[in-house]
């Protein structure tokens, strides 16, 4: 993904640009995760293709008018609508496993393991992208996904299927990133952005009408009740948070790329971890539950390699971490 050079060394205006990136992206995290309670909230009452659908459908408007204001509508014309259209559907496949997993692990699991994304990026970024990884970063990228085997324990406890929703999230995740990089070349975050909300509704609506009879569902598991329960009229409250959804997405979005344009990304990218404390605190508030052990360790692990990885990859001057440039979050890209 093309980038744009900032400013380095000890030039005051580029610390205050960094610290004002870490700012916008903690706070779009932080927003992000609320919409990951929505979810949870929601999965026992509506279906997920119906949240995926209003939530497209309340974001597109809202991301339309943000093209406009980042690059101008004439930014809507693209040379690559297959790649748009390619990337978009694998996003909606990160999401939709994402949500399902909420539906029947907890938050903090959920996001922990989703957290294995940035090491598949790096490892299949050899293969798609044809860059080198040296050894220093794949061993980040093993201790990371040491750190998936704790929290899936396999062997000592059967692992809940739903989790490994999880690990697919990322996956589909990992591949979508690695076309937006090539996408970044020509097109705004924004334009990508707005392409996904138009996917969004699309899929979103079929799925209703593919599955929205409910006949398919049958109550005995809580992602798959959550993908087949019939589609419904919301009550006011739960139509409220429907439409929070699509709020919360555009908000986040603006505040994640905001992060991404002010402040130098390989300094601003380890921060993205942060989603994990919201996760565990907001767990705390409205689930009252805490992670135990073994998902604490592990999300340690994840968190500790990841991170490491993002230290090596600021060490390559060809990284696509280098300086400012186009909205590039490892957690919320849309």
């Amino acid at each position: 993904m093309a980038t744009v050079s900032g400013s380095t060394g000890s030039d005051p205006s580029a610390m205050n640009d960094t610290t004002r990136g870490v700012i916008y992206l903690c706070a779009g995290l932080f927003v992000f995760s609320f919409q990951d309670i929505i979810i949870i909230l929601l999965s026992a009452s509506i279906p997920v293709h119906e949240i995926v659908f209003i939530r497209g459908l309340v974001a597109a408007p809202l991301i339309f008018f943000y093209v406009h204001y980042d690059s101008g509508f004439g930014a809507l014309t693209t040379k690559r609508p297959w790649l748009h259209a390619t990337r978009a559907v694998t996003m909606f496949v990160s999401y939709m496993s994402f949500y399902l997993a909420l539906a029947a692990v907890p938050l903090t699991t959920a996001v922990a393991l989703f957290f294995v994304a940035p090491l598949m990026i790096t490892a299949l970024s050899i293969p798609i992208l044809g860059e080198r990884v040296g050894w220093r970063r794949w061993l980040g990228v093993i201790i990371g996904f040491c750190g998936v085997l704790i929290i899936l324990r396999p062997g000592i406890a059967s692992i809940e299927p739903a989790s490994l929703l999880a690990i697919v999230s990322a996956l589909a995740y990992s591949l979508a990133q690695l076309m937006g990089r090539r996408l970044g070349a020509t097109d705004s975050a924004s334009v990508m952005s707005f392409y996904m909300a138009i996917v969004f509704v699309y899929l979103g609506g079929l799925l209703g009408l593919a599955f929205g009879s409910g006949e398919f569902s049958d109550g005995t598991n809580p992602a798959l009740d959550f993908l087949f329960r019939a589609w419904s009229v919301p009550a006011w409250l739960e139509f409220a948070m429907l439409v929070a959804t699509g709020f919360i997405s555009a908000m986040g979005f603006v505040l994640l790329t905001q992060a991404y344009r002010v402040g130098e990304a390989n300094k601003v990218a380890p921060f993205e971890y942060t989603v994990m404390i919201w996760a565990m605190l907001l767990s705390f508030i409205f689930f009252d539950s805490v992670p135990d052990l073994f998902t604490a360790l592990g999300a340690a692990l994840i968190a500790a390699s990841g991170i490491y990885v993002l230290h090596r990859e600021r060490k390559n001057k060809d990284s696509e971490l280098g300086g400012r440039g186009p909205f590039q979050s490892r957690y919320a890209m849309e």
